[in-house]
């Protein structure tokens, strides 16, 4: 019997109480975990001068095999590139989504108060953003700075379609690009020339532009209002879509834009690939 009227237990029984408590613990975690809510994403996709039939079989199933996540997809543009989509007409048209993923081409679409609607709905509610390739150049006639201020840059042209020169990463350190293979390259691909960026941007990689004779941002990051936003401009072709490398820097983007990229650049607990149902 112990000075405190419990009866005491053997050095031994208390290594063993105490791997036991250990134990249970790790298991709530893990089983906290594996339960964590799947990041609520939107895919917008559709327009014209890519394959974003075949890219929507590529980029939402490649960032669910490597983060947990679903998908709700939007291609209701088809090829056009003058759609007002129909998710657009009301200032709620996030609000249901943690991170609106962005690959198509709505080039021709100029309507002022429906594009700075679509990007104040980042700014104002914090709905993090990914903007691949093509949709870089969404919305660029028109005559609001809304979408630029959201990707954090301004583009209206890119080099004709040529193999890219080698990739220069500007900060190696930074979890969305730290573990981006050293020779690694998109392959044949269009260079976006970048006229503007704000001061909300940071770039992280960069590719030399041969037609443009200098250096421009090929990944990057940007804060607009309360949103997170992770860009590329890589990407036209499917090859370059569906390479696991691209997949992976493209999973890194969101997490960051979410919250949920770990400092070594892997996803935080419960946010790595699922494997149960939501």
């Amino acid at each position: 019997m112990s000075s405190s009227g419990f009866p005491s237990l053997p050095a031994r029984g208390l290594q063993r109480v105490a791997l036991s408590l250990l134990l249970v613990l790790c298991s709530a975690g893990n089983v906290a975990a594996q339960q964590a809510r799947p990041i609520r994403a939107l895919y917008i996709t559709g327009g014209g001068f890519h394959d974003f039939k075949a890219q929507e079989k590529i980029v939402p199933p490649g960032l669910a095999a490597r983060s947990n996540i679903v998908w709700t997809i939007d291609n209701t543009a088809d090829t056009s590139t003058t759609t007002l989509i129909a998710r657009h007409r009301t200032t709620a048209w996030a609000d249901s989504f943690d991170v609106v993923v962005y690959n198509m081409s709505f080039s021709y679409v100029v309507d002022t108060a429906w594009i700075a609607r679509i990007a104040h709905a980042h700014r104002d509610k914090g709905v993090a953003a990914v903007i691949l390739h093509g949709a870089t150049h969404s919305y660029r006639r028109g005559a609001t700075d809304a979408w630029r201020e959201l990707m954090g840059v301004a583009s209206m042209r890119h080099d004709k379609q040529r193999e890219f020169p080698r990739l220069e990463r500007l900060a190696p350190e930074n979890p969305i690009v730290k573990a981006l293979p050293k020779e690694w390259g998109p392959g044949s691909d269009e260079l976006y020339n970048i006229d503007k960026s704000w001061p909300t941007m940071t770039p992280l990689v960069q590719a030399w532009s041969v037609e443009g004779e200098k250096h421009f941002p090929v990944v990057w990051t940007n804060t607009y209002g309360k949103a997170k936003v992770f860009a590329t401009t890589m990407g036209h072709n499917n090859r370059t879509m569906s390479d696991p490398v691209y997949l992976d820097l493209v999973t890194r983007g969101l997490l960051w834009a979410v919250g949920k990229l770990g400092p070594d650049g892997t996803p935080v607990a419960g946010y790595g690939p699922r494997t149960t149902s939501p």
